[in-house]
């Protein structure tokens, strides 16, 4: 299924990226994610509860403000988890977040990661919007 969300910031999208870009960054922005490093193009996010999430980082540009993922483990046990993050200017200065996903996962995991990855962009929101 897939699951395409977006959210308008108002700041330019080099500033946005900042914290987007810097994937070990991923605690100011994602609910439930206490801390994250990077090995390789691997980031491993350790969640507050327990558990981790693993993921494949590639297409990554700076340039172009974007970069796609996998992954491989999640405690959730989804079958499929791929997507695309990216920082898009939205003509009036400011910037449009666009992170669309296909996952394979039960019914009720997908609302859980729906609610998830929006409440993750509002705070990416937040975030960006208070620096």
């Amino acid at each position: 299924m897939r699951i395409d969300n977006s959210i308008p910031i108002a700041r330019p999208p080099e500033q946005v990226w900042v914290i987007l870009g810097d994937l070990a960054a991923a605690p100011r922005w994602v609910p439930g994610v206490a801390s994250a490093r990077m090995e390789g193009m691997r980031r491993i996010c350790v969640l507050e509860g327990g558990g981790e999430i693993v993921e494949e980082i590639s297409d990554f540009s700076a340039e172009q403000r974007r970069y796609a993922y996998t992954q491989p483990v999640h405690p959730l046990g989804l079958e499929r988890s791929e997507g695309t993050l990216a920082v898009q200017p939205n003509g009036d200065g400011g910037s449009r977040v666009v992170w669309d996903a296909e996952v394979v996962a039960p019914d009720e995991v997908l609302e859980l990661l729906r609610q998830g990855y929006g409440a993750a962009l509002q705070r990416l929101k937040e975030v960006a919007e208070s620096t």
